[in-house]
């Protein structure tokens, strides 16, 4: 019995501790009011999402957007480079306040928050030079004898284990590194995000044909933040998403980052929505 006690006891000591140390962290909200900023974690090189300019400026609809929201809130912007592989966790240890551009897995709603849904995005195969697959479409890249690469930790991630989970993947780094991997011969494939694919085709038209394979099909992306007892600044964001999405604010940021990437507007398919 007093083996169990102590056992007990010991439990209600961390969670007193963990309701301390809770308490003294300060909300989101407060964090950002304090400070006057709101830091952004924001993934370099991927157009046209986010990238930096000549000038070392960051540019691409993900930096738009956290310029409104910071505008909106009447703070300064501040980005902090992360990748896919450690956003959440860079949320999570209070990195930065929030990142544009998740899917809301339930995985990771159970460690961090979200606001949305800000736009939504189709997939599309950029294929090697050359090399096409049995079909038009997801089931026909379930080989064994095709090899898929995806940047880790990405959606694109998710539908390749979904659809095509006997072809051989390769899950690298970042988007650049799938590009190489494809020019190289390494890989037969490469899955991307719709906008991510235009760029792809833009700055390298080496490589093979764009695939948007059937059937055809978006999924929302959010913007995500840690969980927080407060919870203010996850209501803001949510009212922010609603009422730009709706206004058709976020879709020309979108348009906007392409156009400044080299992507004509008349480029895109007539039905495309975000």
């Amino acid at each position: 019995m007093r083996r169990i006690s102590a056992v007990v006891l010991a439990a209600a000591a961390v969670g007193i501790g963990g309701l301390r140390a809770d308490a003294q962290t300060p909300s989101i909200w407060t964090d950002i009011m304090s400070k006057k900023k709101l830091t952004v974690c924001i993934v370099p090189s991927y157009q046209p999402y986010s990238w930096k300019d000549s000038k070392g400026e960051w540019q691409g609809f993900v930096a738009e957007m956290a310029r409104n929201v910071a505008s909106a809130m009447r703070v300064e912007p501040e980005f902090v480079e992360t990748t896919f592989k450690t956003v959440v966790l860079d949320l999570q240890s209070a990195k930065c306040h929030a990142f544009f551009g998740f899917n809301a897995t339930p995985e990771r709603a159970l460690a961090i928050d979200f606001s949305g849904p800000l736009y939504t995005l189709g997939f599309a195969f950029v294929n090697g030079k050359g090399w096409k697959p049995p079909g038009p479409g997801w089931t026909d890249f379930n080989s064994p004898d095709i090899k898929i690469c995806y940047p880790i930790g990405t959606s694109m991630e998710q539908q390749a284990k979904r659809w095509a989970p006997r072809a051989r993947h390769v899950a690298l780094g970042t988007t650049d590194e799938c590009i190489l991997a494809l020019q190289t011969g390494r890989v037969d494939t490469f899955l991307t995000a719709f906008l991510d694919s235009l760029v792809t085709k833009l700055k390298n038209p080496n490589v093979g044909e764009l695939m948007f394979p059937t059937p055809s099909y978006a999924l929302p992306s959010y913007a995500g933040m840690r969980l927080d007892a407060d919870g203010r600044f996850q209501k803001f964001l949510q009212r922010w998403s609603e009422y730009n999405r709706a206004n058709g604010s976020i879709s020309e940021w979108l348009i906007g980052a392409l156009e400044q990437y080299g992507v004509p507007r008349e480029s895109l398919p007539k039905d495309v929505q975000f």
